[in-house]
């Protein structure tokens, strides 16, 4: 009897650590519902901040100091369009961490080349490198930065699509297309140089009216055929008539549209005895028509 006894309490042990060892049954919970995404509002230029193709990254990074004080900061975004070209996409424009404006390389691209083909226009500029893909400079040296895009490389001076800054509007705007461009803040010009043909290259210089906006101030062409001499290049100065207000990038137009004030002719005398002289002559328009006004003679300089 002690023996059953004693089998009876053992087995009510076990089966009290047993049911204490057993988990406790727990209800699951259905995961939460995911939020429907914030909106993300267009940045002002029509692109969605911080979003851009999965192919594009951040290239390029530059500074734009403004008349009233402030620095904006320049992000160019593109990728690697093909073996030996890079492209920019959009330019984004920051004021300290704040994006106020993305503008879209297409513009300048469209505005250029146009659609009447009825063919796509890349919304990628071409450029041989990331660094040389975007430059800053002051257009018209009212002291606010701008900035231009290469363009496409070219068997000639480089294009750049070019955007200034609209103090009034507080934004950039699309300006003009234009070639090898440097800006002269001494005379307060800026100059576009490019290849004519083999033997002659234009120069346009602009200049700012009282409002910024520039204009054509003359035009230079050099010119090797015509002066003969393959080491020394005639020169002609032409103008604008009063009238004749012409912008950057202005299309249909030439220098021959222009009027002719100036010309600078290298000439070469043979004398008897063998000697020889080189004088410069220089033409001036004069009641009209062009004068010569001077003649001056040149040397070439013994650098042996």
């Amino acid at each position: 009897m002690r023996r059953v006894l004693m089998f009876l309490l053992a087995l009510l042990a076990l089966l009290a650590l047993s049911a204490c060892a057993a988990p406790a049954e727990v209800a699951e919970e259905a995961p939460p519902a995911p939020a429907d995404p914030a909106p993300v509002e267009p940045a002002p230029g029509g692109s969605v901040p911080n979003r851009t193709a999965p192919e594009d990254d951040r290239s390029l990074t530059l500074e734009a100091p403004l008349a009233d004080g402030r620095t904006l900061l320049l992000e160019a975004v593109g990728k690697q369009v093909d073996e030996y070209s890079f492209g920019v996409r959009e330019v984004r424009v920051y004021d300290g961490e704040e994006l106020i404006q993305t503008v879209q390389a297409r513009e300048g691209i469209e505005h250029f080349w146009g659609d009447s083909d009825g063919g796509v226009v890349s919304e990628y500029t071409s450029c041989w490198s990331r660094e040389e893909s975007m430059e800053v400079l002051d257009l018209n040296f009212d002291g606010n930065t701008d900035f231009g895009l290469f363009g496409w490389p070219a068997n000639n001076t480089i294009p750049y699509y070019y955007w200034m800054w609209d103090p009034e509007a507080g934004r950039y705007q699309y300006a003009f297309t234009l070639q090898g461009v440097s800006a002269d803040s001494d005379r307060r010009e800026l100059e576009s140089t490019f290849r004519l043909s083999a033997v002659e290259y234009e120069t346009d210089y602009y200049a700012p009216d009282e409002t910024g906006a520039l204009y054509l101030a003359r035009t230079e062409v050099s010119n090797w055929e015509v002066s003969g001499l393959d080491d020394r290049a005639a020169r002609e100065t032409w103008v604008p008539a009063p009238d004749q207000r012409l912008r950057p990038g202005a299309p249909d137009w030439s220098y021959h549209d222009l009027t002719l004030v100036r010309r600078e002719l290298p000439v070469r005398e043979f004398h008897d005895g063998g000697t020889i002289s080189n004088y410069t002559e220089i033409w001036e328009l004069m009641d009209g028509e062009l004068q010569m006004t001077s003649r001056e003679e040149f040397f070439y300089e013994d650098h042996q």
